[in-house]
């Protein structure tokens, strides 16, 4: 099936801004271009003798990847591309938890800067170093107990062969549409996807779990452990974010049968151009109409909606921001159909690749979505329990007729939570946003070319910061730990305000689980859990 874009129509609207076409925004996998609005890269420490990681490399089942090997740019480089210049020293190849063990006690020995990487999706570049990238990618093995009906997952599988074991077993759990993240990574910050209002958070299903501690021990995690240090380890596991406690190895979900089961998947799109007769129903009143109806649909529905961004110069030209609704319902074409009447009756979609009433796994496939590798920030907050009304559209909308514009696209972006997300208790998962109905993102891409010009980068950054200033306090709050974004840590006078966005009140409790698990902080990055 070929891949989705966010607009149909956004060729047209990048031609009338004078930009280039959508695909100079997909940047070769092989740029190491950075914004200039960032740092530098970071200058790499003295590494290790190489006897040192010859001895590594020995003693890995994987052996160790080095910048000169074939391999090493392949599994180094970051899926944002922001980052693909902090580039590590060595990439460890760990196939078993002893591997895991192994690289980081060397890493220890040898005071070098250790970083886990699973899918290597971080938005913020987290799973990057110039010391040790820790690779998990050989502990990819999946399986299922047809008795129990658990499926248990290596945590360096990526969402692919999850997909392929349960596709095979007619079951499913809450996941995204991207093949290639990391299973470990979706898990440990929470897990959306269009399953979430039916069945709860992709971590809300896990029931056991495996992690190795800086130490080198390794620990087996469930709710019943008998030991309280790993009731907790498994408590911060659902939420608690990657990286911040140990190497997770695997983990068990509880998996529900999909057999039989009826979904419809939907695509639609509202665009305006200059050549298509407008409706008379403006876009501020079609997506107030959109959210409100959606706001009170099912918990099978499963829905994400876009609004696009548009220069200046598209407006003037008489384009108008694109909307885009994409997602699942589990049940009958016509009831969904019936559902989404009153938008239809204000202006009928003009693209998507429509309405198809299909099985589970053929409907997951008319919603995949292959992930690319580029340049990206976004900005998240959870719209908490409350409509997300007309006026606060509006302000988004107004935001979007400003874009500066990219080789790229930019969008308001929502995901719909509450359902049985909101079932669980705040305190019950390290997983704390539990009173929302939306997730919304704020979104910035750009291009190679874009990272060059200094200038059109900073409107752009500027405009986004601007942008989510206007719209955070409209959601509510909060951050949504998974979107791991930079921006939270730029007030040096809120050292602590990108924790207490993602952890909010569970923030003290998973910081006594840090001190007490890695009291040396060997894992840490820029927005680790900090210090009790």
């Amino acid at each position: 099936m070929q891949t989705k874009r966010y607009f149909a129509s956004r060729r047209d609207f990048l031609a009338a801004g004078g930009l280039l076409a959508m695909g100079a925004a997909l940047a070769p996998r092989s740029a190491l271009a950075r914004s200039p609005l960032h740092a530098p890269n970071p200058t790499p420490p003295a590494g290790p003798a190489e006897g040192e990681w010859d001895r590594l490399a020995r003693n890995l089942s994987g052996g160790v990847l080095r910048a000169w090997d074939a391999d090493y740019q392949a599994i180094a480089l970051p899926n944002n591309l922001e980052f693909a210049g902090n580039l590590p020293q060595g990439v460890a190849r760990c196939g078993s938890a002893a591997d895991v063990a192994f690289a980081i006690g060397w890493a220890r020995q040898n005071d070098v800067p250790l970083i886990v990487r699973g899918g290597g999706h971080s938005y913020a570049g987290y799973s990057t170093t110039t010391g040790l990238m820790l690779d998990t990618g050989g502990l990819s093995q999946a399986s299922y107990d047809a008795a129990t009906g658990v499926a248990r997952a290596g945590a360096g599988a990526r969402n692919r062969d999850l997909y392929r074991l349960l596709r095979s077993q007619d079951r499913a759990v809450t996941h995204g549409r991207c093949p290639s993240v990391g299973a470990a990574g979706f898990l440990l910050g929470g897990g959306i996807g269009f399953n979430m209002r039916a069945h709860g958070l992709g971590c809300d299903q896990l029931v056991e779990s495996e992690i190795v501690l800086a130490d080198g021990s390794l620990r087996r995690l469930s709710p019943k452990a008998a030991d309280p240090k790993d009731r907790d380890l498994f408590w911060a596991s659902q939420g608690g974010g990657g990286g911040n406690f140990g190497v997770s190895t695997s983990f068990s979900l509880q998996t529900f049968d999909v057999k039989g089961k009826v979904v419809t998947v939907f695509d639609l799109s509202w665009s305006r151009t200059p050549d298509a007769p407008h409706p008379k129903v403006s876009v501020a009143e079609l997506g107030a109409k959109l959210m409100a109806v959606l706001d009170d649909a099912p918990n099978a529905l499963g829905s994400r909606v876009s609004f696009g961004a548009v220069t200046p110069v598209q407006v003037k030209a008489g384009y108008d921001v694109p909307i885009s609704l994409l997602g699942q319902f589990v049940g009958p074409r016509d009831a969904l159909m019936k559902l989404l009447q009153p938008v239809f009756d204000l202006a009928k979609p003009t693209g998507g690749a429509g309405v198809e009433e299909l099985l589970y796994w053929p409907a997951q496939d008319f919603l995949h979505e292959d992930g690319f590798a580029t340049f990206y920030q976004e900005r998240s907050a959870f719209v908490t329990n409350r409509r997300f009304g007309a006026d606060d559209l509006a302000a988004g909308l107004e935001h979007l007729r400003k874009w500066p514009g990219t080789y790229g696209y930019c969008d308001l972006r929502f995901f719909q939570t509450g359902g049985q997300i909101n079932v669980v208790g705040k305190a019950d998962t390290a997983f704390v946003h539990r009173d929302s109905r939306w997730l919304m993102v704020n979104g910035l891409y750009w291009g190679e070319a874009d990272s060059h010009n200094e200038a059109r980068m900073k409107a752009n950054h500027d405009w986004l910061d601007a942008f989510y200033k206007t719209m955070r306090p409209r959601a509510g709050g909060g951050a949504y730990q998974n979107f791991a974004d930079p921006g939270l840590s730029r007030d040096p006078s809120k050292p602590d305000y990108f924790a207490t966005s993602y952890y909010g009140d569970n923030l003290p409790r998973l910081k006594a689980i840090k001190a007490a698990v890695d009291p040396d902080r060997v894992f840490k990055f820029a927005q680790a859990i900090p210090g009790a």
